[in-house]
């Protein structure tokens, strides 16, 4: 007869590989779920591998691109869904998985390595596209600044690539996400959204956010050192730096020293007005005049903002 103590010992060993499954199946939804901010999945199986090998790249995106190049891919959100179910990920859950193989198949194309005949062409008019680039250009500036990320990192991560719509929907309400995409891409084929060194480099825990003018709350904005973007639809309107982000914004608020500024802030301007801070800790750096002056000059040097003197 087993002893309560040795059939306890054998009922747990018995149980471990379940509990071992159990546990990367908890691992896994959560991972996911912290990706999309969506509740995970339960299912009582474990999550099966998925094949993400350049064959099963190549042969999804033949299979789902109806003609198109991969850049249409990142930008069609049916071109991009048919590709990811080929490959039997869920487009509304797999955020980590959808940015794995989307920038596989960028790699395969970059390496020349994806040779899939591409046929059709985008019929959306050069206008339409150029005339979104401003508010493309912000946007995606943010979202970059923000993650310290690269553009195809963007494209490929569905939750940036939200984020890119809701930034450049502060500026132009109505515009559509594909038009957003098609300018960004517009922008990274003609070089215009070059590295900016200095926001690499000086990280030091930034935090970049942005806030509509019309409904600024004063209070609620960092008073840490930092620099300071005033943009609306046309573009960059004007940046600065300070040594106390709230301070100074409240300073511009009651009247700004360039007249020009001053008269868009007031409300004369046509278009809306965003603010965004880019704010590091009090004890970072970034509290010494110089390295905010380079940070800003940086700034206005790649961004050419309309009221500031070029340094």
């Amino acid at each position: 007869m087993i002893s309560p103590l040795k059939a306890y010992v054998l009922a747990t060993l018995l149980a471990m590989p379940m509990l071992k499954a159990v546990s990367q199946e908890t691992a896994a939804t959560s991972t996911e779920s912290r990706s999309t901010g969506k509740p995970p999945t339960v299912s009582p199986h474990v999550v099966k591998t998925i094949d993400l090998s350049s064959t099963k790249i190549r042969e999804a995106f033949q299979n789902s691109h109806e003609g198109y190049s991969s850049d249409e891919l990142l930008i069609q959100d049916e071109l991009r869904s048919a590709f990811l179910k080929e490959l039997q990920i869920d487009p509304e859950l797999s955020s980590d998985r959808q940015m794995i193989a989307l920038r596989k198949l960028l790699q395969l194309r970059k390496s020349g390595r994806l040779d899939v005949p591409t046929t059709k062409r985008s019929q959306v008019p050069t206008n339409e596209i150029q005339a979104a680039i401003p508010t493309a250009e912000i946007a995606i500036r943010t979202v970059l600044d923000r993650h310290d990320a690269m553009i195809d990192d963007v494209l490929c991560n569905p939750v940036w690539r939200n984020e890119l719509q809701r930034e450049a929907e502060r500026l132009s309400s109505d515009i559509s996400a594909e038009t957003v995409r098609r300018a960004v891409l517009r922008l990274r084929k003609s070089r215009r959204l070059k590295p900016e060194l200095v926001l690499r480099v000086a990280d030091w825990d930034r935090t970049v956010s942005t806030y509509p003018m019309q409904e600024l709350d004063l209070d609620s904005l960092p008073n840490t050192p930092g620099v300071y973007l005033f943009r609306d639809l046309t573009g960059y309107l004007y940046i600065g730096e300070a040594v106390r982000l709230r301070d100074r914004i409240g300073e511009h608020l009651r009247g700004s020293h360039n007249d020009g500024l001053a008269g868009v802030l007031s409300g004369k301007g046509s278009n809306p007005v965003t603010l965004e801070l880019h704010a590091f800790p009090a004890d970072s750096p970034a509290k010494r005049l110089t390295v905010r002056r380079a940070y800003e000059s940086e700034l206005i040097r790649s961004r050419q903002p309309r009221f500031n003197l070029q340094p």
